[in-house]
């Protein structure tokens, strides 16, 4: 690994090469954790390289692997949606407090995200999600409810922050939960692996899925560092509210 520094507004003293080793994020409101995201994308900004359901594998390089991991050890915990971890084992460090959401109950309970920490793993359900999938879920995490039809990520993120001390949040997508996180004000930067390769398709994921914004409507981003190794460039945003057009 060989980082060079393009641009860096938070004027960071250490070394190009220890990126993201040492953040010091801002403070956490009472009601949420200062919650940040980290995705990959190609240059057209697909965050897959093989099918639309399948796993982000190929996307990044060897680098952005390696400052994946760091922003891990960065956070006090980490939230994924259910389909990244349908497509792909999800392996954080085991002493990591890790949640995921879930409409339907249909989770691969055999992924690594639920059995290498049982204990540290909780999985948020809407009020409307069957007995027999709460109990099913319920035999390998713990089960918070959080909404009525579907899970509202406001009242988990409060529900993290006050019953389990979470200052800061790590969210690895996948674009639906990025959606949901960017619609509802709740995300408050953005780190994005920039890969030089254009996969093209219509169809395939990006790093915000949904429905998108009206035509007169976007969310804002403030640069706060530029990275690269070679081709492939690290982004980090500060993340802004709604904006009119």
């Amino acid at each position: 690994m060989s980082l060079e520094r393009i641009f860096d507004g938070l004027q960071d003293s250490f070394s190009a090469d220890d990126l993201y080793s040492r953040i010091v994020w801002p403070a956490a409101t009472p009601y949420r954790p200062y919650v940040f995201i980290n995705m990959a994308s190609t240059a057209d900004g697909k965050v897959v390289v093989g099918p639309a359901d399948g796993p982000s594998r190929g996307v990044g390089g060897p680098t952005d692997q390696i400052l994946y991991r760091r922003l891990q050890r960065c956070c006090d915990g980490a939230l994924t949606g259910g389909t990244t971890l349908r497509a792909s084992h999800v392996i954080y460090p085991a002493e990591l407090p890790r949640f995921t959401v879930t409409r339907s109950g249909k989770l691969p309970l055999e992924n690594r995200f639920f059995t290498d920490a049982p204990d540290r793993v909780y999985v948020f359900v809407p009020e409307s999600l069957d007995h027999l999938s709460v109990e099913r879920i319920r035999t390998v995490a713990h089960v918070i409810t959080a909404g009525s039809e579907s899970v509202d990520l406001a009242q988990a993120l409060n529900w993290m922050r006050v019953e389990r001390g979470i200052e800061n949040l790590l969210c690895e997508g996948g674009p639906d939960v990025n959606d949901q996180l960017v619609r509802g004000g709740l995300v408050d930067e953005l780190f994005l692996t920039l890969a030089p390769k254009v996969k093209g398709g219509i169809g395939l994921p990006t790093i915000v899925g949904g429905k998108g914004f009206p035509p007169w409507q976007t969310v804002d981003l403030t640069l706060l560092s530029v990275y690269k190794d070679a081709d492939e460039l690290y982004l980090r945003y500060r993340v802004g509210g709604i904006r009119t057009i």
